[in-house]
């Protein structure tokens, strides 16, 4: 970018920033200092989670379904995956249009609520990897733990490999938020409609939510002769 492109490009993410409720993540390799800090810090989860993926990364597929900021979706597309980042939000999918265009590699981005009918038409092999990253409690809450489970069931008939990161009922939700109330006492509940799963924990991660870590969980099909996980 010549020096115009650059001062329009910051500008227009400022503006961005603003719109908001906040900023929930930093912006991956993003060159300039932002007015506003992120809530929450990312890398420590993708160190993480690249290294429970066991090296297998460059080439494979992602889709990181209520991406926020992008951060998480960039950080692998640095390091070899081709990935696609939904959210709900408008104003998060422009700043990673905006931001994708300092990392090399294949990135999408698109507006897109995570729901069963989605879910539903997603054609096997479609992806080797899925993130849910503190969203599905939001999806609890509004639709209740019967829905998610049916989506997980699907989910894990059609994905590989998923990462999820999941709110605990002991967590207390900012002012306008319920979803403890929501969700069931133990929090891998989500996953009782599925066929017998592999599922690892993967760590435990400070949020902006308390001072309650979140456990994130590598989740796949248990291992069988015609099994092509990642």
């Amino acid at each position: 970018m010549n020096q115009h492109d650059d001062t329009a490009h910051r500008a227009r993410i400022d503006s961005l920033l603003l719109k908001g409720k906040n900023v929930y993540q930093p912006l991956y390799n993003y060159p300039f200092e932002t007015s506003i800090p992120p809530l929450r810090p990312c890398e420590d989860r993708c160190r993480a989670v690249e290294a429970a993926m066991e090296g297998n990364i460059r080439g494979r597929k992602l889709w990181d379904a209520g991406c926020s900021l992008g951060y998480n979706t960039l950080y692998f597309v640095d390091r070899g995956i081709s990935a696609r980042g939904t959210d709900i939000d408008p104003r998060n999918v422009s700043i990673c249009e905006e931001i994708k265009r300092h990392t090399p590699g294949e990135a999408s981005f698109a507006r897109e609520e995570l729901s069963a009918e989605i879910v539903e038409a997603i054609a096997p092999g479609t992806y080797d990897y899925a993130f849910f990253f503190s969203l599905l409690h939001h999806i609890v809450q509004n639709r209740g733990l019967e829905h998610v489970q049916g989506m997980m069931k699907a989910l894990t008939e059609r994905i590989p490999v998923l990462f999820v990161e999941l709110a605990l009922k002991s967590e207390t939700p900012p002012p306008g938020y319920s979803w403890d109330a929501h969700l069931p006492e133990d929090e891998l509940a989500i996953f009782d409609s599925c066929e017998p799963l592999d599922i690892r924990l993967v760590g435990h991660f400070a949020t902006h939510v308390g001072p309650v870590e979140r456990p994130l969980y590598r989740v796949s099909r248990k291992a069988g002769p015609d099994s092509k996980a990642p």
